[in-house]
């Protein structure tokens, strides 16, 4: 992501920051009125929000900073550290809810339909302009992350909306625990998703979208190469994928493997969006491997080539 782009998300973030503030004062002080579990849970919820979006903004905010000497790839896993704090919240918010749920499916209340009515309009009318500011900007973690939160945070006030005229019309306040235990399933669902994604990036795992059978074979399919081995791919953040490689090329001349570097490159970002790459031209398979020498015979342990046929 540029500087114009970061620029554009911690903006958006601050505006969104600002909406939530307003909504969450409103929505504690009718749940506290109307008596309404699911307004409550959804205040609970947004509280959350309001906490994400904070964090969200900061990591934005030193993720944006250049690499140095300690940190050389930048500061990008900041983001991601607040992306998964927030997700890891927001299980623990819709493990609530459910207990709450519970609680009060055992312990009934009388729910007051008419400010959960008010309520969700309004919060309806903020979440849907939150989820256009941000819609933009979702190619990053965080706003990601965050977009997804008050997309669910819609979904939920619509839920709260459909509750409240249940009970005006019929009385029957059983629908806002039925909603409440909903949101938190909503919520989980999400939370759960965003947490697998952060933590692939933490264990620098083989991003979803891409196949290293796949790579290998786009790199082959290039004139110049004889074999790829030794594949590493990961990423730092969502954006950025890194690749190193041992590539096995023909006799090459300096300004032809100039060319084919390029050649591997561009390949690469093309079809898998790898835009951080190391390739090791080699004149035989793994030929320049520590471990291929005769002082030094065993296995790599971090070579896939080797695993797999020791696996075999």
């Amino acid at each position: 992501m540029d500087d114009y782009s970061l620029g554009q998300s911690q903006k958006r973030l601050l505006i969104s920051i600002t909406l939530v503030g307003i909504i969450l004062v409103v929505k504690i002080c009718f749940a506290l009125f109307t008596k309404s579990l699911a307004l409550l849970s959804d205040s609970w919820h947004l509280m959350t929000d309001f906490s994400a979006l904070i964090i969200s903004w900061w990591g934005l905010k030193i993720g944006s900073k250049r690499p140095d000497y300690k940190n050389t790839y930048g500061y990008y896993r900041y983001g991601v550290l607040t992306a998964l704090i927030n997700n890891v919240s927001l299980i623990a918010v819709s493990l609530l809810i459910f207990y709450k749920a519970i609680d009060r499916f055992f312990h009934p209340i009388t729910v007051e339909p008419q400010g959960m009515i008010f309520v969700a309009i309004v919060g309806m009318i903020v979440n849907i302009a939150i989820v256009l500011n941000l819609k933009k900007n979702t190619n990053n973690l965080n706003v990601k992350s965050a977009f997804l939160h008050f997309v669910g945070d819609a979904l939920a006030d619509l839920g709260v909306l459909i509750g409240g005229i249940v009970i005006f019309f019929t009385g029957w306040s059983n629908i806002d625990t039925l909603l409440s235990a909903g949101l938190a399933c909503l919520i989980l669902r999400s939370a759960l998703k965003m947490t697998r994604e952060c933590l692939i990036i933490f264990l620098e795992s083989v991003p979803e979208d891409i196949s290293i059978q796949q790579l290998r074979s786009s790199i082959l399919e290039i004139k110049g190469v004889k074999g790829v081995s030794d594949i590493h791919v990961w990423s730092i953040s969502k954006e950025i994928k890194s690749m190193t490689a041992h590539v096995w090329v023909h006799d090459v001349s300096k300004e032809q493997s100039s060319e084919l570097l390029h050649s591997i490159q561009h390949t690469i970002f093309d079809k898998f969006g790898i835009s951080h790459s190391t390739i090791q031209f080699e004149y035989w398979s793994c030929g320049s491997c520590y471990h291929n020498k005769e002082d030094h015979p065993k296995h790599c342990s971090l070579c896939i080539d080797c695993a797999q046929q020791v696996i075999a």
